[in-house]
């Protein structure tokens, strides 16, 4: 629970808002409190919010100067959307899935709302309570599995890969405030929601996520020169190859298998993408028909000759909206490290708080394009939701009291 202390800064806060701007905030802790619970609900409370904001900007602070950091790719990446979907041969399907451009939204949400760096702080602090119970509850399900054998966990999503990639996302936050901060320094509230997550992530079995987190466990290590974050990594690495579960280590022991059947699999979806790309060069077949289009395509040797995916945000891309929009897929993932690796750079020497946000909106950014490499994670909801939400930290807040923040940010994590 929130301890009375940051209630009633909570509580203060709330007061000094605007009602749509408080709408707008209220929101967006909702969100991160119901994401890791309910897709619907989380969904119910951003968009709210997100409606709340546009509403704000025109009635409450006309004047304010918004934050709209790579707006020119992001455009030109829902455009060229806009123009596969009117392109493919089901244009009303296609349409319908491009609703999930909407997502980007809570990007500026985010940075716009988060005012200063106590409204992260909130935020932050009761996805990572949330987070804690889901994980602590997908950890006790995965156990009841009978003998050596354990159940994926899966949380309270779908299925393991959803939970996997959102795990990912999430568990970077807590990592990057530790080793910002200084592992000692984090405590042991940090540490158990951190604990939490690594263990849920492991028996998720999902290996892209795995993957994901250690490239993200290494831009945090690289940011702020730790090597403590290094040595977090290689304890890891070590208690997975001697402590881990068989299921667990035959998983890990298969990554770099491509003869593992999961592997060949991807493999063969990849060489059967690429086909339908060099079809379809400039717009692709269409948001949401890669199912209708794969089989002529399918490999003789794939055991599944129907995919409604490809199990990369770049080959799905690439044989959905074709090559232009996947060219401005790349060009805004350039622009969003260069900005921030800028800010790192100012950053440097600047208060915790502001490193902090840096280095975690850069650990979730490679985490989940190196996850991305080996999943689709772009077209699942709530992984790309709450990166989109991560993504923003470091454009979120304001730099003016961030030496004030500090403090309060230390002790209340702690």
């Amino acid at each position: 629970m929130l301890s009375s202390n940051l209630s009633a800064r909570l509580r203060v806060h709330f007061g000094k808002r605007a009602p749509l701007s408080r709408l707008a905030f209220g929101g967006l802790l909702g969100f991160a409190v119901c994401v890791p619970f309910s897709i619907s609900l989380a969904q119910i409370c951003v968009f709210t919010a997100i409606a709340a904001w546009l509403a704000s900007i025109v009635r409450e602070a006309p004047s304010r100067t918004l934050k709209l950091p790579l707006w020119k790719p992001w455009l030109l990446f829902a455009l060229l959307t806009l123009a596969s979907a009117l392109h493919s041969a089901a244009p009303v399907e296609s349409l319908v899935k491009t609703r999930e451009l909407t997502q980007i939204l809570i990007f500026y949400l985010a940075m716009n709302v988060l005012e200063d760096e106590r409204a992260a702080l909130w935020l932050l602090r009761l996805l990572l309570i949330a987070v804690g119970v889901a994980a602590s509850y997908a950890l006790f399900a995965s156990l009841q599995a009978p003998g050596p054998s354990m159940n994926r966990a899966a949380g309270f999503f779908s299925n393991p890969m959803t939970f996997g990639g959102f795990l990912l996302v999430v568990g970077l936050l807590p990592l990057s405030y530790a080793f910002t901060l200084g592992w000692r320094r984090a405590g042991v509230g940090i540490w158990l929601v951190i604990s939490l997550i690594v263990a849920a992530l492991a028996v998720s079995l999902c290996r892209h996520a795995w993957v994901g987190f250690a490239v993200g466990v290494v831009v945090i290590a690289a940011a702020n020169k730790s090597r403590e974050a290094v040595l977090f990594l290689i304890l890891l690495v070590l208690l997975a190859a001697f402590m881990a579960p068989q299921p667990m280590r035959q998983r890990a022991k298969n990554i770099l298998n491509p003869w593992e059947e999961s592997a060949a699999e991807r493999l063969y979806m990849w060489e059967s993408g690429f086909r339908m790309w060099m079809d379809n060069k400039f717009l692709g077949v269409g948001p949401a028909q890669i199912k209708r289009n794969f089989a002529p395509y399918a490999n003789p040797g794939a055991r599944v000759k129907a995919r409604g995916h490809l199990h990369s945000n770049l080959m799905n891309l690439a044989a959905e909206r074709g090559a232009l929009t996947l060219a401005a897929w790349i060009w805004l993932w350039i622009g969003y490290f260069v900005l921030v690796i800028r800010r790192l750079r100012h950053a440097r020497d600047g208060p915790f708080v502001a490193r902090f946000r840096i280095v975690s909106g850069l650990a979730v950014a490679a985490g989940f394009l190196s996850a991305g490499m080996f999943e689709y994670n772009f077209g699942d909801s709530e992984v790309a939701m709450t990166a989109f939400l991560a993504l923003a930290l470091p454009f979120a807040g304001n730099a003016g009291n961030a030496g004030e923040a500090d403090e309060a940010l230390c002790s209340s994590l702690a």
